[in-house]
């Protein structure tokens, strides 16, 4: 299957600093999702039960909070992996890719406090 990524759909959630494109989502396949997203400021603090995730950046920097433990910053070519039931938290600008395996489920991310 080849999906061309001017035929994705762009879109917006609200007031989230988030604009992204769903290039591989339920339609296509459970096993895997694919989004690719820009970042204008702060993505609040969650924790997905569900899936684990890969970040790639490609594009800008960001720094990342991830369990109790882990912080660091990343810009064009790094990759952050965040497994389930982990929770994090990431501020700045930047343009990446985000997998998640098995593919994300709309609400599946649980903000934390």
């Amino acid at each position: 299957m080849i999906i061309k990524f001017s035929d994705t759909k762009t879109d917006t959630q609200g007031d989230r600093p988030l604009v992204l494109k769903r290039i591989i989502n339920q339609s296509h396949t459970d096993s895997i999702s694919l989004t690719w997203v820009t970042l204008f400021g702060r993505h609040e603090k969650v924790v997905n039960t569900i899936s684990d995730r890969v970040y790639y950046i490609v594009d800008g920097e960001a720094d990342f909070e991830i369990g109790d433990n882990e912080k660091g910053s990343v810009t064009g070519g790094d990759v952050v992996l965040i497994p389930k039931d982990v929770p994090y938290v990431f501020e700045g600008h930047m343009t990446y890719v985000v997998m998640n395996s098995p593919g994300y489920i709309p609400d599946s991310d649980k903000i934390v406090p």
